[in-house]
């Protein structure tokens, strides 16, 4: 297959086009108000972190499983640790994203276990943990400074840290030495090292930053519902990849980008804020998420395979 063509099959094929949903939401009652436009951007603000985090370890030439547990406990360990402070319950859902990351990390590197499962079994560890700290029920917040994060009008703050999140991990694999060895690192494991670059050092640092977003959105998430909820999380990995994948990276490492990924989050976020509105049961957005995802591993695949021969 000739390269155009093969830009054409990535970019037509595998990428669902954003205006057409656009097009097809503006007949939905409501779609546009200012209301629901808000109810947009606190729904993929969350998400968008998330989705940061899993677009670097794809591009990495991994895959994050853990991200909604890791989310979880977040969330939970910044309601829990609130008592010692704002800035303490803030730093310790980072620092116990990163904890969970780093084990991850570390599964894949040093093990050399296959990324889904290393990343299925973190995320299993931590979801029991959770679980069983909290004896299954949320643990509720009346810190008013706390949930003022969850906030924010008529832009909610936890859009503009996402925003600021998207930018400052734009600049890092765009513009400096250590994005480049990244994209470098999915594209060609093997040649990467042979080039003299410290591989293992490069993707557990990616899976390091992807569990400390995910537990900083864990705690925004807490500070919007009032509550940290050892059960959140459960199909963010589904839709963080969907984003990612939508938004250009691939399975196969050495492709993606924020902006892309930035794409993506609108895509599936406006998506299932859509359906929402039209009353399709939470079920059946599951599995409209779940066959666009098998669809887009199946569209990856394909391209590979002609892009090979």
């Amino acid at each position: 297959m000739s390269p155009r063509a093969q830009e054409l099959f990535s970019r037509f094929f595998i990428k669902p086009p954003l205006v057409p949903l656009l097009i097809l939401a503006s007949f939905i009652p409501g779609f546009w108000s200012m209301g629901n436009m808000r109810i947009l951007a606190e729904a993929i603000s969350v998400d968008g972190i998330v989705v940061i985090g899993m677009t670097i370890v794809m591009i990495a030439g991994g895959f994050d499983m853990s991200v909604g547990a890791v989310m979880a406990l977040g969330g939970v360990a910044a309601v829990v640790l609130l008592p010692h402070g704002l800035a303490v319950s803030v730093l310790a859902a980072g620092a116990f994203g990163a904890l969970a990351g780093t084990l991850s990390g570390t599964l894949v590197t040093r093990l050399r276990i296959n990324p889904f499962i290393s990343t299925l079994a973190v995320m299993v560890m931590v979801r029991g943990a959770i679980l069983a700290y909290t004896d299954t029920r949320p643990v509720v917040s009346l810190d008013d400074m706390f949930l003022a994060l969850g906030e924010g009008r008529p832009v909610p703050y936890a859009f503009m840290i996402m925003v600021a999140v998207a930018i400052t991990a734009h600049v890092w694999l765009n513009g400096r030495p250590w994005g480049r060895h990244v994209y470098a690192v999915g594209a060609d494991e093997t040649a990467a090292a042979m080039s003299g670059l410290r591989v293992g050092r490069l993707k557990l640092q990616c899976y390091l930053i992807s569990g400390a977003l995910a537990g900083f959105a864990g705690m925004l998430l807490a500070a919007r519902l009032g509550t940290g909820s050892p059960i959140i999380g459960e199909s963010t990995p589904l839709s963080a990849a969907a984003a990612a994948l939508i938004g250009g990276a691939s399975l196969r490492g050495g492709e993606g980008s924020v902006g892309g990924a930035m794409i993506g989050l609108v895509f599936v976020g406006g998506l299932v804020n859509a359906m929402n509105l039209l009353g399709v049961a939470s079920y059946y957005q599951s599995m409209v998420i779940g066959g666009m995802l098998f669809a887009l591993v199946v569209a990856d695949g394909a391209f590979l395979r002609l892009r090979s021969s």
